[in-house]
């Protein structure tokens, strides 16, 4: 008996030393950044999110990001800092391009210095490029839509898929614009009324427009078409060149 307590001893001794000598996960640092990934100073410091290959370049690129990052995005100084949205491949390029981000960004999108900083809302494949394209957006931003220095910057409403393209096309806008709408120097700037698909198109067309009712689909095309026009404006109406400097619809 007492040689086979002994044995077990010496068994539990030996399991006890090889555990403690073993590389311990837990004392182990955070995990090796992917290939080409973590380049600059302080570039993933306080990091906390998944990263892709050739991810979060720049000084500063992805500090404190909590968001999943894919493959060659964040690329900029401070570019990805303070983000917890997940970015999508390519996506996030340039000074400030997603700092403080806090939605979904898709492949190839938010590109140009501050495109995307401080926005909330969801951004499409290859949207919101430009400077401060979709800066302090809310609204969800459907792919290759807000073009532009400003496009959508401070914008509250929904972005259909080609909208919004121009300086400044749908700043401060809230409502919800359609596919194929507001393109064109400030067409939608401050726009309050919702914009059916094809419509609001040309320079300061539907500007301000909208604030006792909606513009239909195909309306307000031109220059000036419906500048400062509370609406409602049924489709296909408002159509044309300004006349004596003035809008076809303007108010």
């Amino acid at each position: 008996m007492a040689h086979q307590s002994r044995a077990l001893i010496a068994l539990l001794l030996t399991v006890g030393l090889a555990v403690l000598f073993l590389p311990s996960a837990a004392l182990a640092g955070p995990p090796k950044p992917p290939a080409g990934s973590c380049v600059g100073s302080d570039a993933c410091k306080g990091n906390t999110g998944g990263l892709g290959t050739n991810a979060c370049v720049d000084i500063l690129a992805c500090h404190n990001n909590a968001g999943s990052i894919a493959k060659d995005a964040c690329h900029g100084l401070t570019v990805c800092q303070d983000n917890t949205g997940a970015v999508g491949e390519g996506a996030c390029q340039d000074f400030a391009a997603c700092a403080r981000n806090q939605g979904s960004v898709a492949k190839g999108a938010c590109v140009t210095a501050s495109a995307c900083a401080d926005n909330t809302g969801a951004v499409g494949e290859g949207a919101c490029v430009g400077v401060l394209a979709c800066a302090d957006n809310a609204g969800q931003i459907s792919k290759h839509a807000c073009q532009d220095v400003q496009a959508c910057e401070g914008n509250e409403g929904s972005v259909g898929e080609n909208s919004c393209v121009g300086n400044v096309a749908c700043f401060a806008n809230h409502g919800a614009i359609a596919k194929n709408s507001c393109q064109g120097i400030a067409a939608c700037t401050n726009t309050q009324g919702n914009v059916s698909a094809g419509s609001c198109n040309g320079g300061a067309a539907c500007a301000g427009a909208g604030s006792d009712g909606n513009i239909g689909t195909g309306a307000c095309i031109g220059d000036r078409a419906c500048l400062n026009n509370p609406g409602p404006i049924a489709a296909f109406t408002c159509n044309g060149p300004p006349s004596g400097g003035v809008g076809v619809c303007e108010k």
